[in-house]
């Protein structure tokens, strides 16, 4: 065959392949936003579809919902993709609250998912007193709903199910002022879950928020569990809405937001319990991180 004649093939197999994939993106895109029975049943099979399954994005799966805890992997896949975009090579993600740990066994496989995805590592640590809830110190710890033991943590076979995740184990108050004493320059903080079911618990969780600029990144995803519920009666006056509230009208550079990134998401209750910690002071807060070449221009239609 004439080299001609290859090229004009090989343009033509490439031509196919993009139009074929512009094709699919289109149909993820309707598939992912549509909250229909229907709409959901094509997100869980959709991307076992032989060629599909091998080409789609990280974006796509998330979008799709085809990745373990959602919630979880959505934080973490936008805490290691602001990290690697302002230059880093690793970045921590940190739980508050283990409890029996199925958490942060599904951390590590998102971990394993993410890092097939983007060239940064991501480290675990999970915190957790072990011994269950303590005692509630007053009525915004809502002890009507937890009691003290709730949650107790069998640490021997959690230790023996994880891989690279690091338990941290003790009183909030007393390990995260061990923990931001060491900071971690090399893979900052990108992600937090505040699950620690307290107004008093999740207080001393927000002292993270204290640690060296250099070891956070200037926006950390946040999944905070207990803003939301079915039979735990929540109210802005109690629990950990009442502490996300204090911390805001505490601090006037550094703020708890709910995240609105969800437009090509079908709406969903997880996406009500994630939000961004912001510190505009952090020197890389003003960072760009986006695509000059997507985000530059907007083309005339023709």
């Amino acid at each position: 065959m004439p080299a001609s004649q290859t090229m004009e093939t090989t343009v033509g197999c490439y031509g196919a392949r993009h139009q074929w994939r512009r094709k699919v993106n289109r149909i993820l895109k309707v598939i992912a936003k549509d909250s229909s029975l229907l709409g959901r049943i094509a997100r869980k099979t959709v991307t076992s579809i032989p060629g599909i399954s091998r080409s789609v994005t990280l974006q796509e799966r998330l979008v799709l919902g085809s990745m373990p805890r959602i919630y979880y992997s959505y934080c973490a896949a936008r805490a290691a993709n602001l990290a690697f975009s302002l230059g880093y090579k690793e970045v921590s993600i940190l739980e508050f609250g283990v409890a029996g740990g199925n958490g942060l066994v599904a951390l590590e496989a998102i971990k394993e998912i993410i890092e097939r995805y983007l060239p940064i590592k991501i480290r675990l640590f999970g915190f957790d007193i072990g011994s269950g809830l303590p005692m509630a110190v007053d009525y915004r710890d809502l002890p009507y709903h937890w009691q003290s033991g709730f949650y107790e943590m069998d640490v021997k076979l959690l230790r023996s199910r994880l891989k690279t995740a690091e338990l941290v184990l003790g009183p909030i108050s007393e390990t995260i002022p061990t923990f931001i004493s060491r900071p971690n320059v090399d893979a900052p903080i990108g992600m937090i879950s505040f699950d620690l079911d307290y107004y008093s618990s999740t207080v001393d969780a927000f002292r993270i928020f204290r640690i060296d600029l250099a070891a956070i990144l200037p926006r950390v995803m946040c999944y905070m569990d207990d803003v939301i519920g079915t039979t735990e009666c929540y109210s802005d006056f109690t629990g950990e809405r009442l502490a996300i509230a204090e911390f805001n009208q505490q601090n006037t550079a550094r703020k708890i937001s709910p995240c609105y990134d969800f437009e090509d998401f079908a709406i969903e209750r997880w996406q009500q319990k994630i939000m961004i910690y912001h510190d505009f002071t952090h020197p890389l807060y003003n960072r760009y991180v986006g695509n000059p070449s997507t985000d530059a221009q907007i083309p005339l239609s023709r």
